[in-house]
């Protein structure tokens, strides 16, 4: 993983992950390396780059990325007033939690945009008008390998 300072208060990441069976990354940040780290993104595996915006003036920035693995299930979908139930069977045996994956009209691939506990079987969503007619899955995610740590400090 590299790291830019694109303006003053602006962070811009990149990286490259060609390993196979990578289902995607979540993306850290700390002020301090040794943490608490905080998660700012799931992220699909297609995903190489973030930009970390309007960042505190004359701070240092710790990233770090951590794979995950694991398989997908299309849930059962029912409509609410109020948006949509998704439910599904918790079939993983050790996952570190679930990821709710959508994949827009037309889109080309699945974005995580919900974060679910272990053995969760069913979860509320409220869509945004333009993920009216997505299409939904879920994953159980087990998470791997971390990148290195990468460390820039922020301009005046």
């Amino acid at each position: 993983m590299r790291a830019a300072l694109t303006t003053p208060t602006d962070i811009d990441l990149t990286w490259r992950d060609d390993r196979p069976g990578i289902a995607g990354h979540v993306l850290e940040f700390a002020t301090d390396e040794d943490g608490p780290y905080t998660v700012l993104q799931y992220l699909a595996p297609q995903v190489t780059d973030y930009r970390h915006p309007d960042l505190m003036p004359r701070t240092t920035f710790h990233y770090r990325l951590t794979s995950y693995r694991g398989p997908t299930a299309r849930p059962h979908v029912t409509e609410r007033p109020d948006g949509i139930r998704l439910t599904w069977t918790d079939d993983s045996r050790a996952e570190d939690g679930y990821l709710l994956e959508i994949r827009k009209k037309d889109g080309e691939r699945y974005d995580p945009v919900a974060v679910l506990d272990p053995g969760t079987e069913a979860t509320d969503f409220v869509p945004l008008p333009d993920e009216k007619h997505a299409t939904y899955r879920v994953r159980a995610f087990v998470l791997g390998e971390r990148s290195n740590v990468v460390r820039l400090t922020t301009g005046e």
